[in-house]
């Protein structure tokens, strides 16, 4: 049996207590009755976590995602949404860079094992992959077969 996932929508809100006029963030949930509330923000994400099944009576093994959406006096709730699809686009840019540094860098391994192989010098390979000498050398220590240990041939076998 398989259970959909629940989105809870909160409104949080920065407000001052009536007792002790300290400020405080409390949380409503949109089409959930009942509140959270916290000194901070952080406080009030781990309040909302500890009581979203009970807001929204879902099974304790239910997956529930949470949505805030802060409502700060003075501040466009624009400005958060800008912010979380800038970080967002940056975060998958970020990850496209890592898997086309990965890429990029099985490919100069292969490509400096082949210019070993076919005889070329550690100098001369290195300057055809615009490289330096010392980066060239440690791509053929992680070459694939290098089983860790230097496959750099014997300095007599360079061309």
């Amino acid at each position: 049996m398989s259970e959909t996932a629940t989105n809870l929508v909160v409104l949080v809100k920065r407000e001052q207590t009536l007792d002790t006029g300290a400020w405080v963030w409390t949380a409503l949930p949109q089409g959930y009755p009942g509140s959270a509330g916290g000194r901070t923000i952080s406080e009030l994400h781990e309040e909302v976590e500890a009581l979203k099944h009970f807001i929204t009576g879902a099974e304790p093994s239910a997956e529930i995602t949470v949505d805030y959406v802060y409502e700060v006096p003075g501040i466009s709730n624009e400005i958060f949404i800008e912010y979380r699809h800038g970080r967002s686009r940056r975060d998958e840019a970020a990850a496209e860079l890592r898997r086309a540094n990965d890429d990029l860098g099985t490919t100069a391994r292969t490509t400096a094992s082949a210019l070993r192989a076919a005889g070329l010098s550690i100098r001369d390979s290195a300057a055809l992959m615009s490289l330096s000498k010392s980066r060239f050398e440690q791509l053929c220590r992680e070459s694939p077969g290098a089983g860790g240990q230097r496959s750099l041939p014997a300095r007599s076998q360079a061309m």
